[in-house]
């Protein structure tokens, strides 16, 4: 019998305001800090981070380049070796947040993750997703632990746009459905191993709070403020969503998503969690879904505005070339062997085509009948 595996990040903070306790948290990693971020994080966040830190710490910024490639991991790596730094901070979105968990391993120190936006899992998880300099996929690189420390300040994920907080809530939505399928197939998870009890339930908990608390939490992430809703929702997004991610499997939910990434045509380049959002409709439509479910998540998503076709994710211009390039992507991919059935390139094809367009009768207003 296969053994169960469950895995999470060491320590997990959330609250308005934590970004000023960075020292409380963080004395026990060490005295010296390389800090990933981008220019803009760095010029609003930098020198809070620093105060909050205090004398007798050596904290180095280092910019980020804009994509998790290989090049510029080592390129981050060679400037933590070259600083000395014992322990690696990343604070922004999810390519920050993926190289600076790429360096820490490179480099055996611990790893420290502080989101700026909650528009995906990656603060949690011990994966990264790395693409090339044009920003098609390279892989998924993964590694022996989840982060050390995640540290999220609830204040700074509300004053980002809401946009990112959908995203996020696009890509949360998206466990129940593979969680689902591989528990019921008894299919191994990213760790390889069997879905703990307790992993499953976070996936079922994770769309419920989707659902009660969504909407609510979109309304006060627009008013740039802390509510009840926003807190369950990030914690949703980031931690919920990033453990039920790694502990459950995965099957086509990222797999059109992915294939998408391999058009060297896309007119606009769009948030990982939308594009994640209709992979997850379209799988849907691939498992020939019960009516309620598809009802309760297409309704979901077009009544807080996240992509429920085509057309939302800037791919309606897609030729059957298009189609064709995803489709194959989709049907080699690992995790859809996950399936309980053989994916076709086919099924594939016809399960975004359909998706799309009851997409479109959802944005119109209607529904399934």
């Amino acid at each position: 019998m296969t053994a169960r595996k469950f895995g999470s990040p060491g320590l997990y903070i959330q609250g308005p305001g934590e970004l000023n306790h960075v020292k409380e948290h963080l004395a026990s990693m060490g005295d010296s800090f390389l800090v990933i971020a981008s220019p803009r994080r760095v010029k609003d966040l930098g020198a809070q981070l620093a105060e909050s830190f205090g004398e007798g710490y050596k904290i180095v910024f280092a910019q980020f380049g804009g994509e998790s490639s290989r090049k510029e991991i080592a390129r981050l790596t060679q400037q933590a070796e070259k600083e000395a730094c014992g322990c690696i901070i990343g604070m922004g979105g999810g390519k920050v947040i993926d190289t600076a968990k790429a360096v820490a391993n490179q480099l055996g120190t611990p790893c420290v993750i502080i989101p700026t936006i909650a528009a995906s899992d990656a603060a949690t998880t011990r994966c990264a997703c790395i693409y090339n300099e044009d920003g098609s996929e390279d892989g998924e690189d993964s590694f022996d632990k989840n982060p050390d420390i995640v540290l999220v300040d609830s204040q700074i994920i509300a004053n980002a746009p809401v946009r990112f907080l959908l995203a996020g809530m696009g890509d949360a939505m998206a466990k129940i459905v593979c969680a689902t399928t591989c528990y019921e197939g008894y299919r191994n998870n990213e760790l390889g191993g069997q879905a703990t009890e307790l992993g499953y339930a976070i996936a079922k908990l994770s769309y419920e709070l989707l659902l009660e608390h969504g909407q609510a939490a979109k309304y006060a992430c627009e008013q740039h403020v802390v509510t009840k809703d926003l807190e369950k929702i990030i914690e949703t997004n980031i931690l919920l969503a990033g453990i039920g991610c790694e502990v459950n499997g995965g099957t086509t939910d990222h797999g059109f998503y992915t294939g998408f990434c391999e058009l060297k045509n896309r007119k606009e380049v769009l948030l990982h969690g939308e594009y994640v959002t209709f992979s997850t409709l379209a799988t849907l439509v691939l498992q020939g879904a019960p009516k309620a479910q598809m009802d309760e998540m297409y309704s979901f998503c077009a009544a807080v505005g996240l992509p429920v076709c085509l057309a939302d994710v800037k791919l309606d211009y897609m030729d059957e070339a298009d189609f064709e390039t995803v489709a194959k992507c989709v049907v080699d991919l690992p995790p859809t062997k996950n399936h309980p059935f053989h994916v076709t390139v086919e099924e594939a094809i016809a399960a975004m085509k359909t998706a799309d367009q009851i997409g479109k009768l959802y944005k119109e207003g209607k529904k399934l009948f």
